[in-house]
């Protein structure tokens, strides 16, 4: 009862402590075969670089893709398991010189995001948090699996966040701006990604497909995009590999997952806290409407 009464507070689960809670029943290590091979979004800082220096370490390949380059021939030098691909995933032109260059891939990991401080748009109207976030990561998986590029049984992990708790999803502001708060639209992309995971999980039937969300981790992006929040929380963050730590279990783990699930901390948890947040049946319908376009 006193772990489901921390957990139901929020703060006390999505923290450090939570994970150092939850940890105590975590009962599987994962393990990788050497050789495998894996892509990481935005995985040149934070969680992403987290994941990938874990899977390197255990012999996997792991190819992390950004848009700082210098950043990435930098963190590329780090083990030679890693190499680094420029990647800006609100340039949707882009993907298919990434795809022909990769090899079968054995796990793919949508974690790139980022926070504009203003409005923009990509060249096909998008606003760039759902061009990246949204678009762009469900049209590059789309093009790895087209490519013969995704493994069967691979597994994919979508990275959301514990900030769609507080969002209902708003489709308008995927192309139009009605006063743009970045924080809120990272929110409502993060809503979105799981709202349409239902759909995607069918486009895959022979990968398994599944979202997290990592809690709150100190992470560079953190410091920049919330500076208050990581200023107040100091000391309370999850670090980058505590925060990864269900993306490496979900892609190392012998055990079944329920391909369409949404985890945190290693086990499947509801998509909604509030009633304010559920989405009718016809809004995640204009939603795959929207992204099935791209195909």
């Amino acid at each position: 009862m006193w772990n489901a009464l921390l957990d139901a507070s929020i703060f006390w689960s999505f923290d450090r402590s939570g994970f150092l809670r939850h940890q105590k029943s975590f009962t599987e290590t994962y393990h990788f075969t050497p050789g495998t091979r894996a892509l990481i979004t935005g995985g040149t800082s934070g969680i992403g670089k987290a994941a990938a220096l874990e899977l390197a370490k255990q012999g996997v390949h792991a190819t992390v893709t950004g848009r700082d380059q210098q950043k990435g021939r930098e963190f590329e030098a780090a083990s030679s398991n890693i190499s680094f691909h420029p990647l800006d995933l609100a340039t949707w032109e882009s993907f298919d010189e990434l795809v022909s260059k990769l090899e079968p891939l054995d796990h793919l990991v949508l974690n790139a995001g980022g926070m504009p401080e203003t409005f923009q748009t990509n060249a096909q109207g998008i606003e760039l948090q759902f061009a990246s976030q949204l678009f762009g990561h469900y049209l590059l998986a789309h093009k790895l699996l087209k490519a013969g590029k995704l493994n069967p049984r691979a597994r994919i992990v979508w990275v959301t966040s514990g900030g769609m708790y507080l969002k209902a999803l708003d489709l308008n502001a995927i192309t139009e701006n009605h006063g743009y708060d970045k924080v809120g639209q990272y929110a409502n992309v993060k809503r979105a990604q799981v709202t349409l995971l239902p759909f995607f999980q069918r486009d895959f039937p022979g990968q398994t497909v599944i979202a997290m969300h990592p809690g709150w981790a100190e992470t560079p992006g953190v410091d920049t995009s919330i500076p208050t929040f990581a200023r107040l929380m100091r000391g309370r963050l999850r670090t980058p590999l505590e925060g990864a730590d269900t993306i490496l279990w979900a892609l190392g783990t012998k055990s079944p997952l329920k391909s369409g699930g949404l985890y945190f901390d290693r086990k499947e948890v509801e998509a909604h806290k509030f009633g304010f947040t559920k989405v009718s049946d016809r809004k995640a319908g204009d939603l795959e409407k929207m992204v099935r376009a791209l195909l």
